[in-house]
């Protein structure tokens, strides 16, 4: 039987998405364009709003960071033995984690350093967050893959997503749509998952009140 804090715990992975959600639409409206000149005005008039997209970018990775030890301690459950595929699904997650913590990190920069950078500097801040979207975007495949077989061959999960995790993976792979499979996918497998887990992990018994003397 897992503590009521270990339950709760699995919920982290639905407490990220409302923090992923709300940071692409904050820094959506605060970096536009694609030229050098327009993205530095961005940086100058919207710094305050470009960290803080960036403060909730990081506390939803690392609330998801949080889910992936829940699940983790689910898949090796089903599994049993070495756990190889649960150190697949794992080490996956974790490594695309780290990679996604990094994405904003060039526009903060830009934010940061406004007064002391030039129109090119910004352009190239700007862009270089794509490097780590796309790094980010072909890791993740390796959580989804192996997240799959433990579905589909122990059932640790409803076998739909198996399937649905197969899907996500090879989406991400393809260059043009795999964005989509990055920003609307993942957070919505990480929802369900999360908020399923949470249902199916029992509740702890209650601390029986000791017996009068």
């Amino acid at each position: 039987m897992v503590s009521k804090w270990e339950r709760w715990a699995t919920l982290s992975g639905a407490l990220a998405v409302p923090f992923w959600v709300a940071s692409v639409a904050l820094i959506s409206t605060k970096v536009k364009g694609s030229k050098g000149p327009e993205i530095l005005t961005h940086y100058q008039q919207h710094s305050d709003g470009i960290l803080a997209a960036g403060l909730l970018w990081a506390i939803g990775t690392l609330l998801f960071i949080w889910f992936l030890g829940s699940l983790r301690s689910r898949y090796l459950a089903a599994e049993g033995g070495a756990g190889r595929l649960t150190a697949l699904a794992y080490g996956g997650g974790i490594a695309a984690a780290t990679i996604a913590m990094l994405i904003p990190v060039a526009d903060e920069v830009g934010a940061l350093n406004k007064d002391d950078i030039d129109a090119s500097g910004a352009s190239v801040l700007h862009h270089f967050s794509d490097g780590f979207f796309v790094a980010a975007e072909y890791t993740l495949p390796v959580f989804f893959f192996a997240s799959a077989i433990l579905v589909l061959r122990y059932a640790v999960l409803p076998k739909w997503l198996g399937w649905f995790s197969i899907l996500i993976g090879i989406v991400l792979l393809i260059g043009p749509i795999g964005w989509a499979a990055f920003i609307f996918a993942t957070p919505i497998w990480v929802l369900i998952v999360s908020v399923w887990l949470y249902l199916r992990t029992p509740a702890a018994a209650p601390t029986p009140a000791p017996n009068p003397a």
